[in-house]
């Protein structure tokens, strides 16, 4: 699978469709997943100079991502917008285009589907905030969903605690396991998620009403109740109402962004996950670094950005304290040589052997001395992994 291939595909959607492409993807890899991130948008608008795009142009993003950060999908709107006040903004989505993707796509005005592309709700959640519940005695930050307490209080309505003092009850009996600065936050990006959501349906060259809007946005942010609900093509166009949706297959581009798909897919190997600690237990090392693993890509005819990292992955064991092997200076007895052959200096000749074998048996010693350590650690209780991530960030290719 190679650039020279993904070109092929792009510029055959591009033959079809009379319009730019630019694919951006992030990786959903298990341990190796990337999102949708502000750093993105400036390699975007490189591609966008890059291809010459004028006002007349049609643009079309090729889009496979789980979500991302909730202010991007505005920004990355506008600017394609900027780019083709007078031609049009679309997107096309071969399978996943979830949370913070869907968002993006409210914005085109032409939702191109295939019949395996998934929409996703757009309801908010924070994954690890400083004011996020902790998980048990530990430091781990749980994540916390506008649904999950919308649900609480929908069940404090279903058992008829209805009074303003019952109410109110409930609300204390929240606080008391969630922080408000939490319940505040999560409640905020809601309302801005939907915010933007209403703002891009309304930079469509042809928006559907103001009504039509906000049902669309009630049903994504607040009626489908799992984050993880799957949004097919049929949904989006009869429950949801989202009109610019259109049949990849009718327009003749099932095929071919299927295929494109199947090329990023083998690229960030996405069906394989990533178990750097199961491959360190099933080949009995010690530590191992992976280089180079991409994340996300950006990807034209112009150009090919990729976000790439490289990881180290140490086993941790349980040291005891005072461990200390030192083999260092160690003096070796007085040599004496008899006998001599006339001439021959026996104090020199002394020195030059014992010189010798100060140097020689002195390494073999370290080497056992380090062997033995290495395996003594190797033998020590195992209490977890080491990860170090290095020369991480966006690379031109």
């Amino acid at each position: 699978m190679s650039r020279e291939s993904r070109l092929a595909l792009i510029k055959q959607i591009e033959g079809k469709r009379k319009s730019k492409v630019i694919a951006y993807i992030t990786s959903d890899r298990t341990n190796l997943a990337a999102q949708i991130a502000g750093d993105t948008v400036s390699i975007i608008h490189d591609h966008l100079l890059s291809l010459k795009a004028d006002k007349n142009d049609r643009l079309d993003l090729f889009i496979y991502s789980r979500g991302g950060q909730s202010d991007v999908p505005w920004t990355i709107v506008s600017m394609f917008r900027e780019y083709c006040h007078k031609g049009d903004f679309n997107v096309l989505i071969p399978y996943r285009a979830h949370s913070a993707a869907t968002v993006v796509a409210l914005g085109a005005d032409e939702i191109i589907m295939t019949k395996k592309a998934e929409l996703g709700p757009i309801d908010a959640t924070i994954m690890n905030g400083p004011y996020n519940p902790k998980e048990g005695n530990t430091n781990t930050r749980l994540p916390l969903s506008v649904e999950d307490v919308n649900g609480y209080f929908a069940l404090i309505e279903r058992i008829n605690r209805e009074t303003p003092l019952e109410k109110m009850n409930g609300i204390k009996e929240l606080i008391s396991q969630v922080h408000p600065l939490a319940l505040g936050a999560v409640n905020r990006l809601l309302e801005e998620t939907k915010l933007v959501g209403r703002r891009l349906l309304d930079t469509r060259a042809k928006p559907f009403t103001e009504e039509e809007n906000k049902d669309i946005i009630k049903k994504l942010s607040s009626e489908l109740y799992s984050h993880n609900h799957a949004i097919n093509k049929t949904e989006a166009l009869k429950y949801l109402g989202l009109k610019q949706v259109i049949n990849a297959e009718s327009v003749g581009l099932e095929e071919d962004l299927w295929n494109l798909y199947l090329e990023y897919r083998e690229f960030f190997q996405l069906e394989n996950p990533f178990l750097p600690e199961e491959h360190l237990i099933i080949n009995n090392l010690e530590e191992y670094t992976w280089e180079n693993l991409p994340s996300a890509c950006i990807e034209s005819n112009s150009r090919f950005d990729v976000c790439r990292k490289s990881l180290k992955v140490k086993k941790l064991r349980s040291i005891p304290p005072n461990i200390n092997i030192s083999l260092g200076n160690i003096t070796l007895p007085p040599i004496n040589i008899s006998n001599l052959p006339a001439g021959l200096d026996p104090t020199q000749l002394n020195n030059l052997v014992q010189a010798i074998f100060q140097v020689t048996v002195q390494q073999c010693l370290n080497a056992a001395a380090q062997a033995v350590l290495n395996n003594l650690l190797k033998s020590l209780p195992q209490v977890g992994f080491e990860h170090i991530t290095f020369n991480s960030g966006w690379k031109l290719e």
